[in-house]
């Protein structure tokens, strides 16, 4: 199916609350480990994984280790050399087209201190059912995180529908979208950063960003990704946050691990959008 707008405003929400939190909060750190052979994503290709995701890819943030090759025994390599032909920072991972379980595999990295993923569950499943791995501590890691595995500290983004009204002749009507981020963090310290910072979005518009310059394995080919040359090239109807609103009214009561802080953060977005132009 042909992408439509709702897709094109969850996928840049989603690049949009992840900025603003690495950004604004210096939400990451900096870090270097082993890389560890996982079980292949993808045929032909042989995958290699940090004990941490996801990786902080944004190299328009100063700070933050983004990266852009590895080690192999000791000996730095770039994209397309010795086999090496991706970097998934969203899935903490490395793809090679040739077998590398002879060799040492390293690297250097930032972890997100929040991941950052898009969900279409109930909060009920996200909250109760879910099964979590906290972000391992540095010296508890032996090996890589699975594809399927999900860390917390993380905020999901689910589209909660909408609405839209006539504005003007010619058919334009006034959209709203409605966003909820479930936060889920590992101390009260965390969750009160984290809302105060999305909270503080109000008024803001979400660039659209169409283009983004990773392969079809979400992976890095060797250029950057920037959150700001790509937020200035999104020039066209950008959706506005017309209103946060924070609770943290969230049960903790059985079932959900008493060692996770929970918040819901809900955002209205409007936008004029003319459907039949």
């Amino acid at each position: 199916m042909k992408v439509q707008l709702e897709n094109k405003i969850m996928s840049s929400f989603l690049q949009f609350v992840d900025n603003e939190i690495v950004n604004k909060g210096e939400a990451y750190t900096n870090h270097s480990s082993l890389l560890y052979p996982v079980d292949n994503m993808y045929n032909g290709y042989h995958t290699y994984a940090a004990p941490f995701k996801q990786m902080v890819a944004d190299s328009s943030i100063s700070g933050p280790d983004v990266m852009t090759s590895v080690y192999i025994d000791g000996v730095q390599t770039n994209m397309n050399n010795d086999d090496l032909v991706g970097i998934n920072h969203y899935e903490g991972q490395t793809y090679f087209t040739s077998d590398k379980s002879a060799n040492v595999i390293s690297g250097n990295y930032a972890i997100k201190d929040f991941n950052v993923y898009l969900t279409n569950d109930p909060e009920e499943k996200v909250l109760f059912e879910e099964k979590y791995h906290i972000r391992p501590k540095t010296l508890e890691a032996v090996s890589g995180l699975a594809p399927e595995t999900q860390t917390y500290p993380a905020v999901y983004i689910k589209n909660n529908g909408g609405d839209h009204i006539p504005f003007a002749l010619g058919g334009v009507d006034n959209n709203r979208v409605d966003i909820r981020a479930i936060v889920l963090a590992d101390s009260s310290f965390k969750l009160d950063a984290v809302c105060g910072i999305l909270k503080n979005t109000h008024r803001s518009y979400v660039p659209l960003i169409e283009n983004l310059p990773f392969s079809a394995m979400n992976a890095y080919t060797g250029v950057n990704y920037n959150y700001t040359t790509l937020s200035a090239a999104a020039t066209g109807q950008n959706p506005l946050i017309w209103d946060v609103f924070v609770s943290k009214n969230v049960t903790r009561g059985e079932g959900l691990n008493p060692d996770v802080f929970a918040a819901f953060i809900d955002f209205q977005l409007q936008y004029l959008w003319n459907p039949r132009a």
